[in-house]
C-alpha cells in the first residue's frame, strides 16, 4: 500500500450560501464536541434503559412524524451520514457532496464537486463519506484511493492521503479514534484519526482466528447421534458453497462492535467466489472466520449490544435475515415475507432495538420497488413494524440511516433526491377505556398479520395471541371506536380496513384464524371480529403521496374519522383532516393547518375533544363538531406546552378537570405543564385511578380525585407501610393494559412474559363500590380472593352494616364464610390503620398513640349478627351462632356449652347438626383445657365429663376429682371448684354460704387473695367477722405505709387504738384528737399526745397549725406564741399576744426575729439575683452559637434533616458533647427501667438530665428550667415579702421596710422584662408528632407518614416540654406594695 503525503495546497468548495448567515450559524452551534462525548452516546444509560423498557414484544412503531423535501442537488446519492451535534445531512453521489439541513425547508448549505478538486483522478467516485465531529469535517473516500478532509465551517478542502491500489470501503470506529480501509487489492488498512496506518493485514487470513474452536475427538460428526436419517448421515458430504449473486456488488462491508472493541468486515473470497465473514479486533488481530455458509449476500451489521451480526442469506426456498455470533457461528434467522427471487437485500441497519432491512427488487420486466421494513424481536420470534414501499425506480432508494441521537428517527435519501425523515415511538394499541363493556384487547402488529388477545377473557403471552387477522398489505396503525370494540387497521398502502365485532355481520371471510383461543379441538373463549370492507381515502388532492403520508388516526364517531399529513413538501406544518365514512370510502370534509408538525393526538368521548401535540411540546384542542383548533389552556388559563416533546399522550379528568398527560422517552412524566415524575417507564388511566410504573420498579396508583398542584409529591415514592398505592413489581415491567371496571393489570417482563396483579388500590376501589351497592356476596368473594381483611365489610359503614346485616348474611349464605367473617374481626377500625391510604381518614387523629377505636365492636357485631341468625333459621346456622359467642371480647363459653348441652338433650327432634359435631367445633375454636374449666364452672359434671372425653385428657387425672367433688355439700363443692378455677370471688360468696363453721377457713382465702374489701361488702357491719376482717385490712394497710387508708378501716371495724396510732402516723391532727375523744383519755394524756403531735408539725413546716393544738390541746400559749414567731406569721403572733396579755414577747422575740427574717430576705433575694443574671446572659451565648452553627451547617449544604438534627445540639466540641451524651444516657437509661412512678415523677426524671454544665448536651434547656424556677419563687414570695414589710413599718422599722420593698421590686420588673428574651415567640408545630420510644405504636407511625410527617427524635421533643414551651404567668393582680414608702 502506498500513502502518498498530503496536498500542501487546498481547494475552497463552492457554496450556495454564505457562511455567515443564519443556516450557518444554527450548524456552528455546539460544534465543540470531545472525544468522550461520543462513547457516551454509544454507552449512555439512559439509552440502554430505554431499550430496555421500549422493547417490550406488546408495542408497536408509532409513526409520531414524517418529512419529505426534495434536494435537487442530491440526485444519485448512494451515501449518507448525519452530524449529531446540529443535525445536518450530508450526502454523496458519485462525484458530488452535498450538506443540506434536516429541517422541513432541506436548504443545502454546502456542496463539493470532485471536479473542483485538482489531486483527484477523474474517474474517482466517492465510495463512503462519514462526519467528524471533533474536526467538524466530513471524510469521504473515492474508488482510486483519495482520502479527503471537507470542512464544513470553512468549506475547505484538503486530500489527506492516498492508496494507490484503490478504496472499496471505509469505515470509522464507534469513537471515531481509528478507522478501517479495505482496498483493491483485498487487504485491510487500520489507521488512526490522524490518517496515520497501524497495520496493513489480508482480507483472507489463512487461519481461523483466536476464536477457533478446539477438536477434542468425541464430538466428531462420525460419533454424534443422527437420528431416523441413520448412520449414513455421518458420511454425508457437506454441499459446496455456491459463488456470489451476479447482481452482489462484490464491495466488502465493515461493521463495528458498539464498544469499538471489533469490527467485522463480508467479502468474496477468492477462492470461492462467496462472501465469508471475518471477526477482527481493534488492533488487527483475526479474531474469528464465519462457518461455510452458502447463499450470504452483502448486507452487514452488528447490533449495538454486540450479541449478534445481522447479514442476509438466499436458500433454495425462502430468503432470510441470518445472524452470527462474534466467534462466526450461525445463531438464528427469521425469513422475509417475500419469494426467493423478488428482492435483494441491499443493507441491514441497526439501532438500540430495531433492525431496518433495506431491499429492492430484482424483477425487470416491471418498474423496480425499494423497501424498507422495520423489524424487533421479543420471545425468539420476530415481528415486522412497519414497511416503507418507495414506488417507481425513480424513488429508489440511496441511502439509509439511523438518527445517532434520535433513536427511533429514520433517515433515508432516494436515487431522485428526495430525503425522508420518519420519527417512530413505541405504543401499545389496545382498546379504548371508554367503551361500554370494553374487552381490553391488546393489537400486535407482525407485519400483514395483527395479533388480537382480549385480556378481560383471555392473557395470551406473545408471540402467542387469541386470534390472527390476516391482511392483504403490511399494517401501518390500529385505531379503536370510542364506542364499542370496533377498530380500523390502517395499511402501509393507506388502505383502511374495518372490522366490528356485530353479530348481525356476514362471517364468511376467513381472514380471522384461531390460535391460542380456538380451533385445533381448543374451544372458543371469545368473539371474534367481522371484516365490514377496506376504505380509500379522497379528497388528499394537496397532499404528496409517499409511504406513510396519512398519521395519527383516530376514529371518534362510527362515521367521523380523524388523521393528520404533512403539507407539501418544504413545508413544516401538518394538516389536520376529518373525513367521514361514507360507501365503502373515506371522504375529506374539512381540513385545518398547524403551525408546525403534529406528533401525537388523544381524544377525550365524553367532553368530545381532541388534544393536538406539535414538534415544540405545545398542546391544541380540536373540537371536530367545531372544527376548531385552539391552544389547550389549564384551569388557570395558561396554556399548556409540554417542557419536552411527549411519544405518548392521553386526557382523562383529574379532580374534575379535563387535564393532558405526556411522557417523554427519557421518562419523564408531566400533567398539563407540571412534570409529576422523572422516572416513569408507562402509564395508564383505570375507572378511579392513574396508573404509573418507574425506574424505581413500583406501580403507583394515584387517584383521580386528587387535587393537579399535589400530583408531584404522590409520585415520588413514598409511602407508609400500610399506603397501599404502591406496590413493588419486576424490574423492568411495564402496562400494557388495565381491564376497565375491573382490578386486572397486564403487565409484561422484559423477557416477554405477561403477568396478571391486582393492585391493592383498584381492589378496595372495587369493594368500596359493591359496599355502597350492598352487594355482600360480590364484596366478600373479591376480599376472600385479595386477601383483605374481613373488617372492612363492618368499617366501611358501620352503621349501615348493622341496619343491613340480614341482607348480608342471606348473600354470604354459607355457613363457613359466616365464620370467616366472624373469625376476622378485631376491634380496630381498618378503615384507619391497614386502610386508612384509601379511606383517608387519617384527620381524625389519634389518642395516645391508638386509633380511635369504636368501643365494642366486636361485641356489637356479634350480638347483631347472632340474633339475625336465630331469626333466619337457628338449626342452620348454629355453628356460625357458637362462633358469635366465642367471638366476644369476652368469650361467653359457658353459653355456648349450654348451646351444646341443649343440643344434647334434644337428640330426638333430629336437629341438623348433633351435640358431638358442636362440640368439636367448638374445641376447634377455643383450647380444650380452657373449654374444660368453663365447663367445670357451670357445675354441670356431664358437661364436663362430655368435653373431657373430646380431649386428651387422661381419664386418671381428672374422673377421681370430679368423684370427690360429687360427695362434698354443694355450696361447699362450689367453692372448691371456683378455687380450683381461680375465681376467687366467686368461691368467698359460696364459703361464706357455708355458715360460721368454715369462716377460718373464709378468712384464710380473704387475706391470701386480698379480697377484703369485697368481704366487708357480703357481711353486715355489725357482725363480728365484719370487725374482724376490717381488723386484717387494716393491718395490711399499715404495713403497706397507707395509714390514711388504714385509719379509716379500723374505725369502720371500731379498733379505735389502731385507728389512733394510724391517724397520729399520718399527721392528720384533727381526727387523732376525735379518737382520744372516742378513747375517752384523761387530759394528761391528751396534753402528752399533743404535745408530740405539736412538735411534729413545726418539724414539717406546719407552725400555725402546730400552735393550734399547743394553744387548744396542750394549753401552752406561750410555746405557741413562739412557734408562730418562728413560723413568721407576724399577725398571728400578736393577735396571740394581745388575747394572753403576752406583749413581752414583743422587745424578746418578735423585734429580733423581724430582723432576722429581713437580713434573711435581703441575702436570698441578691443571691437569686445574681443567679439570674448569670444564667440569662449563658443562655444568650449558648443560642448564638448555636445558630451561628446552624448558618455553618445551610452554607455547607447540609440538609434540612441534618440542620434541624444539628441546631439540637450545643454549639461545644465533640468530646464534651460525647461526654455529656453518654452521662444523660445513663440516667435516661435508669429513669426508663423504674416502674410505678406518677407522670409528676418521670418529669422529674426527663429534667435530671438538663445539665447546666457548659458545653452539656441539653444546656439551654436546663439554663431555662432554673430561670423558670428563680421567676416562680420570687413570684410566690410576694404575700410573705407583704408581711414582713407591714410588721417592719408597725415597729418604726421603715428604712429596713423600704429597702426590702425596692429591691423586691426591682427584681420584679427585671424578671417582667427577661420573659421574652428568655421564652422566645416560635412557632411550635402542635399537631400530632410521635416520638421513638415504649408509647410508639405502629398505628401512630402510619398516620404519621400518611401526614407527611417525620418521627421525631427525643432531642426536638425536648422543646416540647411545658417548662421550655410556657413562660411562667406572674401575679400582677396580687396587691403587695405600700405607697407611704414609695419615694
Amino acid at each position: 500500500m502506498i500513502l502518498t503525503p498530503p496536498s500542501s495546497s487546498s481547494l475552497k468548495a463552492t457554496t450556495p450560501v454564505d457562511k455567515n448567515n443564519q443556516h450557518s450559524d444554527n450548524k456552528n452551534k455546539n460544534q465543540t464536541t470531545s472525544k468522550n462525548h461520543r462513547i457516551i452516546r454509544w454507552f449512555d444509560k439512559s439509552e440502554f434503559i430505554s431499550n430496555h423498557y421500549n422493547t417490550l414484544k406488546m408495542r408497536n412503531l408509532k409513526l409520531m412524524t414524517n418529512l419529505k423535501v426534495k434536494i435537487e442537488e442530491a440526485a444519485g446519492s448512494k451515501c449518507l451520514d448525519i452530524n449529531f451535534d446540529n443535525g445536518m445531512i450530508y450526502c454523496a453521489t458519485d462525484r458530488r457532496l452535498v450538506e443540506f439541513d434536516s429541517s422541513a425547508e432541506g436548504k443545502v448549505i454546502g456542496q463539493l464537486d470532485l471536479c473542483e478538486v485538482e489531486t483527484v483522478k477523474k474517474e474517482a467516485v466517492f465510495v463512503a463519506i462519514k462526519h467528524l465531529a471533533e474536526e467538524q469535517s466530513l471524510c469521504a473516500a473515492t474508488n482510486t484511493g483519495d482520502l479527503i478532509l471537507w470542512n464544513n465551517v470553512t468549506y475547505d478542502v484538503e486530500c489527506v492521503g492516498s492508496v494507490e491500489s484503490g478504496i472499496t470501503a471505509m469505515s470509522w470506529s464507534p469513537d471515531q479514534e481509528i478507522f478501517i480501509l479495505t482496498t483493491g487489492v483485498d487487504t485491510l488498512i487500520i489507521m488512526t484519526r490522524e490518517f496515520d496506518p497501524i497495520i496493513e493485514v489480508t482480507l483472507h487470513p489463512d487461519q481461523s482466528g483466536e476464536a477457533e474452536f478446539v477438536q477434542v475427538g468425541w464430538g466428531k460428526k462420525e460419533t454424534q447421534f443422527h437420528g431416523s436419517v441413520g448412520k449414513q448421515a455421518a458420511h454425508v458430504k457437506p454441499e459446496d458453497v455456491k459463488p456470489a449473486h451476479d447482481w452482489d456488488d462484490r464491495i466488502p462491508r465493515i461493521t463495528w462492535k458498539a464498544d469499538g472493541d471489533f469490527f467485522a468486515i463480508s467479502s468474496i473470497h477468492p477462492s470461492t467466489g462467496a462472501r465469508k465473514m471475518c471477526v477482527w479486533s481493534r488492533d488487527g488481530s483475526h479474531y474469528s472466520t464465519s462457518e461455510n455458509v452458502d447463499g450470504i449476500e452483502q448486507a452487514l451489521s452488528w447490533r449495538p449490544n454486540g450479541s449478534l451480526i445481522a447479514t442476509s442469506q438466499r436458500r433454495p426456498n425462502q430468503h432470510d435475515i441470518a445472524f452470527f455470533e462474534k466467534n462466526g457461528l450461525r445463531h438464528g434467522e427469521f425469513t422475509l415475507p417475500f419469494s426467493v427471487n423478488q428482492v435483494k437485500v441491499k443493507e441491514v441497519i441497526w439501532n438500540t432495538s430495531v433492525l431496518a432491512v433495506w431491499c429492492e427488487d430484482l424483477c425487470t420486466d416491471t418498474e423496480k420497488n425499494s423497501y424498507i421494513q422495520l423489524w424487533t424481536t421479543g420471545n425468539y420470534h420476530w415481528y415486522m413494524k412497519q414497511c416503507l414501499k418507495f414506488e417507481g425506480e425513480e424513488n429508489n432508494v440511496g441511502g439509509v440511516i439511523w438518527d445517532p441521537e434520535n433513536d427511533n428517527t429514520l433517515h433515508v435519501i432516494c436515487k431522485n433526491g428526495g430525503y425522508y425523515q420518519y420519527m417512530f415511538a413505541w405504543t401499545t394499541h389496545h382498546s379504548n377505556r371508554n367503551v361500554v363493556n370494553d374487552q381490553a384487547i391488546v393489537s400486535v402488529i407482525d407485519g400483514a398479520t395483527l395479533l388480537m388477545t382480549p385480556m378481560r377473557d383471555m392473557v395470551v403471552p406473545p408471540p402467542m395471541s387469541a386470534y390472527e387477522i390476516h391482511l392483504p398489505a403490511p399494517i401501518y396503525q390500529i385505531t379503536y371506536s370510542h364506542q364499542c370494540n370496533d377498530f380500523l387497521v390502517v395499511l402501509s398502502d393507506n388502505k383502511i380496513a374495518h372490522y366490528s365485532f356485530n353479530n348481525n355481520i356476514d362471517k364468511t371471510k376467513d381472514d380471522v384464524k384461531l390460535s391460542a383461543a380456538g380451533g385445533n379441538g381448543f374451544k372458543q373463549c371469545c368473539s371474534v371480529p367481522t371484516c365490514v370492507g377496506i376504505y380509500s381515502v379522497h379528497g388528499l388532492s394537496d397532499v404528496d403521496i409517499y409511504p406513510l403520508c396519512l398519521t395519527h388516526f383516530t376514529w371518534i364517531s362510527d362515521d367521523i374519522i380523524v388523521f393528520t399529513s404533512v403539507k407539501s413538501a418544504g413545508s413544516n406544518h401538518s394538516v389536520l383532516h376529518k373525513g367521514q365514512i361514507k360507501d365503502d370510502k373515506i371522504s375529506v370534509i374539512n381540513s385545518v393547518s398547524t403551525e408546525s408538525r403534529i406528533i401525537v393526538t388523544a381524544y377525550d368521548i365524553k367532553h368530545k375533544c381532541m388534544a393536538v401535540q406539535l414538534m415544540d411540546g405545545l398542546v391544541l384542542k380540536y373540537d371536530p363538531d367545531e372544527e376548531t383548533l385552539l391552544p389547550w389552556e389549564c384551569s388557570n388559563g395558561v396554556d399548556v406546552q409540554f417542557p419536552a416533546p411527549c411519544s405518548q399522550m392521553a386526557l382523562c379528568e383529574i379532580d374534575n378537570e379535563l387535564v393532558v398527560l405526556g411522557l417523554t422517552s427519557r421518562y419523564r412524566f408531566y400533567v398539563n405543564n407540571m412534570e409529576v415524575a422523572s422516572n416513569c417507564t408507562s402509564f395508564t388511566i383505570h375507572d378511579e385511578f392513574l396508573l404509573l410504573t418507574t425506574l424505581s420498579h413500583t406501580c403507583r396508583c394515584i387517584s383521580l380525585h386528587t387535587k393537579v398542584k399535589d400530583l408531584p409529591s404522590l409520585s415520588d415514592g413514598k409511602s407508609h407501610p400500610f399506603d397501599e398505592s404502591i406496590r413493588r413489581v419486576e424490574r423492568g415491567s411495564q402496562i400494557v393494559v388495565v381491564v376497565p371496571n375491573d382490578t386486572k393489570l397486564i403487565l409484561q417482563m422484559p423477557r416477554g412474559n405477561l403477568e396478571t396483579i391486582h393492585p391493592r388500590a383498584l381492589v378496595l376501589t372495587a369493594v368500596r363500590k359493591h359496599l355502597d351497592q350492598l352487594q355482600y356476596m360480590e364484596a366478600f368473594k373479591l376480599m376472600r380472593k385479595h386477601r383483605i381483611n374481613m373488617n372492612l365489610l363492618y368499617d366501611h359503614n358501620p352503621q349501615i352494616f348493622l341496619d343491613n346485616v340480614k341482607s348480608f348474611l342471606q348473600q354470604i349464605a354459607v355457613v363457613n364464610h359466616i365464620n370467616l367473617f366472624l373469625t376476622d374481626l378485631l376491634e380496630e377500625d381498618v378503615t384507619m390503620t391497614m386502610y386508612t391510604a384509601a379511606y383517608e381518614k387519617n384527620k381524625i387523629g389519634i389518642i395516645d398513640g391508638a386509633s380511635v377505636k369504636d368501643s365494642n365492636k366486636v361485641d356489637k357485631i356479634c350480638d347483631t349478627v347472632r340474633e339475625a341468625l336465630k331469626s333466619m333459621d337457628e338449626n342452620k346456622y348454629l355453628l356460625s351462632i357458637v362462633t358469635t359467642y366465642v367471638r366476644k371480647t369476652k368469650p361467653e363459653l359457658e353459653l355456648a356449652l349450654q348451646l351444646v348441652k341443649r343440643l344434647r338433650d334434644c337428640q330426638n327432634e333430629s336437629p341438623e347438626i348433633s351435640a358431638e359435631d358442636t362440640l368439636k367445633y367448638l374445641l376447634f375454636l377455643v383450647d380444650v383445657n380452657e373449654l374444660y374449666d368453663v365447663a367445670l364452672g357451670t357445675y354441670d359434671f356431664d358437661l364436663v365429663m362430655m368435653v373431657a372425653e373430646k380431649s386428651q385428657k387422661d381419664p386418671k387425672e381428672y374422673v377421681p376429682f370430679l368423684n370427690e367433688l360429687r360427695k362434698m355439700e354443694v355450696n361447699y363443692q362450689r367453692y372448691t371448684i371456683d378455687k380450683h378455677l381461680k375465681r376467687y370471688k366467686k368461691a368467698l360468696e359460696n364459703i361464706i354460704k357455708c355458715g360460721a363453721e368454715r369462716f377460718e377457713e373464709c378468712l384464710t382465702l380473704i387475706n391470701s387473695q386480698t379480697l377484703h374489701r369485697y368481704a366487708l361488702q357480703l357481711y353486715s357491719p355489725s357482725s363480728k367477722e365484719y370487725k374482724e376482717i376490717a381488723s386484717c385490712y387494716g393491718d395490711i394497710l399499715a404495713g403497706k405505709r397507707q395509714h390514711e387508708e388504714a385509719a379509716i378501716v379500723y374505725v369502720k371495724g371500731e379498733n379505735w387504738e389502731s385507728a389512733l396510732t394510724s391517724y397520729i402516723a399520718c399527721h392528720q391532727w384533727q381526727q387523732v384528737f376525735c379518737m382520744t375523744s372516742s378513747l375517752k383519755y384523761s387530759s394528761e394524756k391528751e396534753i402528752e399526745i399533743a404535745k408530740r403531735v405539736a412538735d411534729d408539725l413545726k418539724t414539717r413546716g406546719r407552725q400555725s397549725e402546730a400552735a393550734i393544738v399547743l394553744e387548744q390541746y396542750a394549753k401552752d400559749y406561750e410555746e405557741a406564741i413562739v412557734v408562730l414567731i418562728q413560723g413568721c406569721q407576724w399577725n398571728e403572733a400578736l393577735r396571740m399576744m394581745h388575747k394572753y396579755n403576752r406583749m413581752d414577747f414583743i422587745e424578746t422575740d418578735l423585734k429580733s426575729s423581724l430582723l432576722e427574717s429581713y437580713d434573711g430576705h435581703i441575702t436570698n433575694l441578691e443571691q437569686m439575683k445574681e443567679k439570674f443574671d448569670k444564667y440569662k446572659s449563658r443562655l444568650s451565648v449558648v443560642r448564638m452559637e448555636k445558630e451561628k452553627a446552624r448558618l455553618e451547617m445551610i452554607e455547607t449544604g447540609g440538609t434540612t434533616q441534618d440542620r434541624d438534627l444539628f441546631s439540637d445540639t450545643s454549639s461545644i466540641t465533640v468530646e464534651s458533647q460525647q461526654s455529656s451524651k453518654y452521662s444523660s444516657d445513663t440516667s435516661s437509661s435508669v429513669y426508663s427501667k423504674m416502674s410505678g412512678r406518677s407522670v409528676k415523677n418521670r418529669r422529674k426524671a426527663e429534667h435530671k438530665k438538663w445539665k447546666l454544665r457548659e458545653g452539656s448536651e441539653y444546656e439551654d434547656f436546663a439554663l431555662i428550667a432554673e430561670l423558670a424556677k428563680i421567676i416562680k419563687y420570687v413570684d410566690n414570695s410576694r404575700e410573705e415579702i407583704c408581711s414582713l414589710i407591714r410588721s417592719l413599718m408597725m415597729f418604726h422599722y421603715d428604712n429596713q421596710a423600704e429597702i426590702l420593698q425596692k429591691q423586691f421590686d426591682a427584681f420584679l420588673v427585671i424578671i417582667d422584662k427577661s420573659i421574652p428574651e428568655i421564652w422566645l415567640d416560635e412557632n411550635t408545630d402542635t399537631s400530632i408528632n410521635p416520638v421513638f420510644g415504649p408509647n410508639l405504636t405502629s398505628n401512630t407511625v402510619a398516620l404519621a407518614m400518611q401526614q407527611g410527617k417525620t418521627i421525631t427524635s427525643q432531642d426536638t421533643q425536648e422543646k416540647l416540654d411545658p417548662v421550655i414551651k410556657t413562660a411562667p404567668v406572674l401575679r400582677k393582680d396580687t396587691k403587695w406594695k405600700f405607697y407611704v414608702l414609695e419615694s
